[in-house]
Parts: C-alpha cells; sequence; structure tokens
C-alpha cells in the first residue's frame, strides 16, 4: 500500500541479484581456480591502470571522471528510490475547504484522530486484545488499514461484523466513505495459519 512501482521494483532486485550473484561467483572462483585467478588479475590491472598514480595524466583525468560520474549517478538514483519509499503513508484523512457546499472555512481531519477513535472503539470489544490502525494514500485516496488481532476462540464473522459496524459510525461522523482494509491476524505469533483479509 505505498506509492512505490512495483515492476521497476523487482526489476531493481532482480538486477541487483543478479550482480551479486556473480561478484559471489567471482569471489569463490578466484581464489580457487588458477587460470580464472590469473585472468582476473589481468582484467583487473588492465581495467585499473588509468587510476593508478603512474598513469598518463589524460587518461587518468578520463578514468576518474568516469568513476565519480558513476558514482554520482547511482548516488541520484539512490535518492530517487529513497524519495520514493514509503510515500503511502498520509497524515490526513480528510481534507475540506467547504468551496463545494459554499460554506467558508476548511476542514482537516489528521490520522491521529482517526487511528485514535477506531483503536478506542475496536479495542473496547472483549474479542480484541491488540490492533494497529493505519491511514495510507492508494492511488490518489486515502485508506485505512485496520490490523485486528483477536483472542482464540473469536468468531472472524462477528468481528467483521463489529469492525463494520464501527467503521460505519466513522464514515457517518467524516460525511465520506472511507477505504477500509481489515485484515484478522490469526493464532498467536509464531502461528503457521494465514491472516484473513475482509
Amino acid at each position: 500500500m505505498n506509492a512505490t512501482n512495483r515492476v521497476l521494483g523487482r526489476i531493481a532486485l532482480v538486477l541487483v541479484g543478479l550482480a551479486l550473484l556473480g561478484v559471489g561467483v567471482v569471489t569463490a572462483l578466484v581464489p580457487t581456480i588458477p587460470a580464472v585467478g590469473a585472468v582476473w588479475q589481468d582484467v583487473a590491472r588492465a581495467g585499473l591502470a588509468d587510476l593508478a598514480p603512474g598513469a598518463a595524466r589524460q587518461a587518468s583525468i578520463a578514468a576518474w571522471t568516469a568513476l565519480l560520474g558513476g558514482a554520482v549517478v547511482l548516488g541520484v538514483l539512490a535518492l530517487v528510490v529513497l524519495s520514493t519509499l514509503g510515500g503511502g503513508r498520509t497524515g490526513t484523512v480528510v481534507e475540506d475547504d467547504g468551496g463545494a457546499d459554499g460554506v467558508a472555512g476548511s476542514v482537516r481531519i489528521e490520522a491521529a484522530a482517526v487511528q485514535h477513535a477506531l483503536s478506542s472503539a475496536i479495542g473496547d470489544l472483549p474479542q480484541v486484545p491488540s490492533l494497529a490502525v493505519d491511514v495510507y494514500r492508494v492511488r490518489g485516496r486515502r485508506a485505512v488499514r485496520i490490523r485486528v488481532r483477536p483472542r482464540r476462540g473469536a468468531g472472524p464473522r462477528e468481528l467483521t461484523e463489529r469492525v463494520e459496524a464501527v467503521v460505519a459510525d466513522l464514515d457517518a461522523v467524516l460525511g465520506e466513505r472511507l477505504p477500509v482494509l481489515l485484515e484478522i491476524a490469526r493464532g498467536g505469533a509464531g502461528s503457521g495459519k494465514p491472516d484473513r483479509v475482509h
């Protein structure tokens, strides 16, 4: 539930994985097979000759420029990726400037207020010893994720109906219907049972 591009992330993950696999294979082969070690030394000498202190001035400038330019490009790409990660969480649930109704002023309801209201209402249910409420921005809209860990023996249908009633009350108070993902965690910690999502 965040703003990152999944396809781009998976492609980057595959490329990084293949690069690390290649480095690992070469690292294992160089000390164990003498022929691979000799080739590695020849390639390293040829590739790093322009970076050595005794290299010609023009070749050294070109090699260091390429090396530093590659490092800058890699740093910019890392900043772009880091700036898009975690973009899904939002701090505001409702923003209304009142323009459509002809009423002056603006209304802004923070995510913390909704989280507190839902936690208080759902936390009072005897079947729910713990829960987490998060607000995300998904495709331009705000959505709420409620993760509930019920007590053993609590029926998921009854729990779902009670949470739906609380969410319906919240929608009535807010004046708009928020999409809600209800995730019911099953069993205790370390349980192999899959979670239920409603």
